[in-house]
């Protein structure tokens, strides 16, 4: 068993006192970590970017910082409060240190996500991060034989997986789905709203235990365009693998993307249809307008494409458009906070796309929500969680979305959620 009984220690949320940062000289395996620190499962996270070039890996909960409410200036008060007298020793700089985590996608309950809080962020004891190939471990309040650790890591072999069967597999609130799209494309028709994005939700229950294990390495060997997130939270697991990102700031640089727009590759020319489909074409734009108002109070000098391009997934492809902008104003949570949801994962107007989500009854949780980092530089990146489920013991609650326009068939947007649940149901093995 490996020795990492130190970080079973429930430190409370006071100062952190010490920072050592530590050079590795092999690659983090995501999955080797994971598998070594198994015995502090419930307290690990895993954030891996699109092109594998950036991996972060979380291990034990040095602090966390919840609120009951979606709160981004709560939470970045209270990391640089923690921060505030620490003392850094290493090659680095204190802010390769990273508060990792999430704001659910509203304040409405959520009972399927009962282990997270609506702001969600946490610190970890162990810190392993790469960056284009170079590696590192942070220890926070931690006294580690460092050596000994990287060695050991250095050899561990991964324990196997054991097999695990589909035992039912069962749509929850279909009729609800249907229902709401059905209410949406008839306030539409009244001009009452341009555009709403409903999600519908399927349970899995495996006849064993479900293991993250084997997800992280699909992850890590899966050649698709997605970033892949998970994050534990005492006996509950979210875990994404989503081609979108929210938004990510760098020495003073804004990037986002929008991204809406969906069609299955199973279609004759789909790249091709979709570029030139109207309703698809109609609900990119809407994306990017939204995104280009809720970017002005906090930009300037904001540059885009003005046709968007194609974005392929191992299902789907995407419209896809990508932005930046400088950032002269606010901090990265609070852009976050701006600009989630955008039309992609909300709607159109924002506001009235929003009444409409919040009767509708869907409690996603973190599904669709902003995931990601954070420094005390301001820096980092979060995703929009789509592609996504939520795991507790042999249970996972798989979450797909679509748009829904005036021009929308409402069976067909039920055939769009089946292909994106299709990411998450091979990491299960279900098909």
């Amino acid at each position: 068993m490996p020795d990492n009984q130190g970080l079973y220690r429930n430190l409370s949320i006071n100062k952190i006192e010490k920072i050592e940062q530590f050079d590795l000289d092999f690659s983090v395996d995501a999955a080797v970590i994971m598998d070594y620190f198994k015995n502090v499962k419930g307290e690990r996270y895993i954030f891996i970017n699109k092109d594998k070039s950036f991996k972060l890996i979380g291990i034990g909960h040095r602090a966390t910082i919840t609120h009951a409410s979606i709160q981004p200036v709560y939470v970045e008060t209270q990391f640089k409060e923690i921060l505030s007298t620490a003392q850094y020793t290493g090659n680095g700089t204190i802010g390769d240190l990273k508060l990792f985590g999430g704001f659910q996608f509203d304040n409405n309950d959520s009972p399927n996500f009962h282990a997270f809080h609506k702001s969600h962020f946490v610190i970890p004891k162990l810190q392993f991060m790469e960056v284009d190939g170079k590696a590192s471990l942070i220890c926070v309040d931690q006294d580690i034989d460092i050596t000994h650790l990287m060695h050991t890591l250095h050899h561990h072999t991964v324990s196997g997986v054991p097999v695990n069967q589909p035992q039912h597999v069962e749509d929850i609130d279909l009729d609800l789905f249907q229902m709401n799209a059905h209410e949406a494309i008839a306030m539409m028709r009244d001009d009452k709203l341009d555009k709403v994005v409903l999600s519908r939700k399927r349970k899995i229950t495996m006849q064993q235990p479900i293991n993250a294990q084997s997800f992280v390495q699909q992850a890590l060997n899966n050649d698709e365009v997605s970033y892949f997130a998970l994050i534990e939270s005492g006996e509950q697991t979210f875990i994404t693998k989503t081609p979108e990102q929210l938004v990510a700031v760098q020495d003073g640089v804004l990037q986002t993307n929008a991204i809406a727009g969906t069609i299955g590759k199973d279609v004759h020319n789909a790249a091709s249809i979709l570029l030139n489909d109207d309703k698809n074409l109609y609900e990119h734009n809407i994306v990017v307008r939204s995104i280009q108002a809720d970017l002005a109070p906090f930009t300037e000098n904001i540059q885009f494409n003005n046709e968007p391009d194609i974005l392929e997934n191992q299902y789907v492809y995407h419209l896809y458009t990508p932005i930046k902008a400088k950032l002269n104003r606010g901090g990265l949570l609070e852009v976050t906070e701006s600009l989630h949801p955008t039309p992609a994962l909300g709607g159109f107007p924002k506001q009235a796309a929003m009444t409409f989500l919040q009767q509708a009854n869907e409690g996603r949780g973190l599904y669709g929500a902003p995931l990601g980092y954070v420094d005390l530089n301001d820096a980092g990146e979060f995703i929009v969680a789509i592609r996504s489920m939520i795991i507790d013991d042999n249970t996972a609650i798989l979450y797909a979305g679509c748009g829904i326009v005036k021009s929308s068939v409402v069976e067909s947007e039920v055939h769009e959620t089946e292909i994106k649940f299709k990411p998450m149901l091979e990491m299960l093995g279900v098909i």
